[in-house]
């Protein structure tokens, strides 16, 4: 009998030691899904949509983290998503076309959304003697970084397209937004490009530092780019916008995208989408642009893209009630 209450005893004691061993061993916690957002340089809006975005992301969506790259913007964003180094990012409407035409496989990318503008900004300092754009023959112009839209897009196709101008003319710089604004600053370029949603902090910054004039785009030439390029889109910036800007600045811009990599899940991008167009307050505080990220700006140019929008995207909108209606927001 005392051995058969011996071995109860013990027995009880170790059920009582494997039940705290129970308790006090850590659980092991789910895995973090990491995912890197492809923005562009600090000085653009890119960075700041991209940081406020993960920012909000990382708050709402239990078991995810984004960080927020900075890059060279449209063209390496949608090169690393192309290649798996970066699952989501912002490119700018024709980039991928650009690479389908490359040759590169742009079916492993899908759209979230559309939502703000590139707005184009062609900046001389104010006393320069470049009045229109067919004056930079001959002159130093910064032309944006490699591996962006702005470079591929703006600098190549439209100068070309528009003003018959080709990197033969004048003298390219391959340098990012902040780079021309301090070339322009220091007198090192005559002429640069920031292709970016106004207003800009960093051109506000360059204004009240030295004066300067944005370079109207003449009506004959915004035909011309309209004919050829379906997404160009007339814009006027308003006359005050940035310091010494006292007129309206007749420029266009282009609709910007918000990709992914197709092979994401759909309920993580459902999440995604959801958690950054559902905290609207959060969203419209990360920058004026973040306004324009909207259900009716969604669609908006997206038949020209080459690639469709992601299941889970698609859930989302359909949840919403627009995207059996969408059609009517591609304008």
């Amino acid at each position: 009998m005392k051995r058969g209450r011996f071995v109860l005893s013990m027995a009880s004691k170790l059920g009582v030691l494997v039940a705290a061993l129970l308790i006090l061993t850590p659980r092991t916690a789910p895995a973090l899904e990491f995912l890197s957002f492809g923005t562009g340089s600090p000085a653009g809006t890119y960075y700041f949509l991209g940081a406020g975005f993960a920012s909000i992301i990382n708050n709402y969506v239990p078991g995810v983290r984004v960080a927020a790259e900075s890059t060279a913007a449209s063209t390496e964003n949608a090169r690393l998503l192309i290649r798996g180094e970066m699952e989501l990012g912002l490119a700018c409407m024709g980039t991928l076309q650009d690479l389908k035409d490359q040759g590169m496989d742009v079916d492993k990318v899908r759209l979230v959304a559309v939502g703000h503008t590139s707005d184009t900004h062609w900046i001389v300092r104010k006393e320069s003697p470049i009045q229109s754009i067919k004056d930079f023959k001959g002159k130093v112009i910064g032309v944006g970084p490699a591996g962006s839209a702005t470079l591929n897009i703006w600098s190549k196709k439209h100068l070309e397209t528009g003003w018959g101008l080709t990197f033969d003319d004048f003298s390219p710089k391959y340098i990012s937004f902040s780079e021309v604004t301090r070339g322009l600053r220091d007198n090192t370029i005559d002429a640069g490009i920031i292709a970016a949603g106004a207003p800009l902090s960093s051109v506000m910054e360059l204004a009240r530092d030295v004066p300067i004039r944005l370079i109207e785009v003449e009506p004959e030439v915004l035909k011309k780019l309209r004919a050829t390029y379906s997404n160009v889109v007339p814009l006027v910036i308003p006359a005050g916008t940035y310091e010494g800007i006292d007129n309206d600045v007749h420029t266009y811009c282009l609709p910007q995208m918000w990709i992914c990599r197709t092979d994401l899940s759909e309920d993580l991008v459902y999440q995604l989408i959801k958690a950054v167009y559902e905290h609207e307050e959060e969203k419209n505080a990360i920058h004026p642009l973040a306004k324009m990220f909207t259900l009716q700006n969604a669609f908006r140019g997206s038949p020209g893209v080459p690639v469709g929008f992601h299941p889970g995207a698609i859930k989302y909108f359909k949840e919403k009630g627009v995207w059996d209606n969408r059609a009517q927001y591609y304008e």
